[in-house]
């Protein structure tokens, strides 16, 4: 089985998620909404928001045939696949393009279990940044900016091809 993503419209992906579990069992397909804990702050309170990491997006792990695509397809809110095309690799027609397996194992690693970023605990040292525990720990050179007033790090993330800059939650240690 493979990693594919559909387009959908925002702010509709947990409604779409149950909606294809629903009609199909994970031996078939899997669907997944990456998430990510940050803070926020409203009227000077500090609170963890659990928020989608790509507003938009579903990712579906299945054995991608007609019948399935079809059938995603016409799920309310759901626009295209993301990157389909009807080209030529090889001497066989691909349909579907599939996320690079290297690419879908590298964020799994990030999300971990559950499929949410949580904080990382990190120490900045000069211009140096070291992640002493957390999702980012070993990938200190994702990390493109620190937010330190707002207990956040910029990551860059690579998804098919297209390079995003996402906002995660840190908690900033003192040495």
């Amino acid at each position: 089985m493979s990693w594919y993503t559909f387009f959908v419209q925002t702010g509709k992906e947990d409604y779409i998620k149950k909606h294809i579990d629903r009609h199909y069992d994970d031996k078939q397909l899997k669907c997944m909404i990456p998430k990510r804990i940050i803070p926020e702050k409203r009227q000077g309170i500090v609170k963890d928001e659990v928020k989608v990491l790509f507003p938009g997006y579903i990712f579906v792990k299945t054995n991608m045939i007609q019948d399935v695509y079809h059938s995603i397809k016409t799920t309310p809110h759901v626009y295209y696949l993301v990157g389909s095309s009807s080209c030529t690799t090889a001497n066989t027609k691909e349909y579907f393009t599939k996320i690079p397996e290297n690419q879908m194992n590298w964020l799994l690693q990030l999300f971990g279990q559950n499929h949410i970023i949580g904080y990382s605990d990190i120490m900045v040292l000069d211009e140096n940044v070291q992640v002493i525990s957390g999702p980012l720990m070993g990938k200190e050179a994702i990390i493109r900016k620190i937010d330190k007033r707002k207990g956040r790090a910029k990551i860059e993330v690579q998804l098919l091809n297209d390079i995003r800059l996402i906002d995660v939650g840190i908690e900033i240690l003192s040495p």
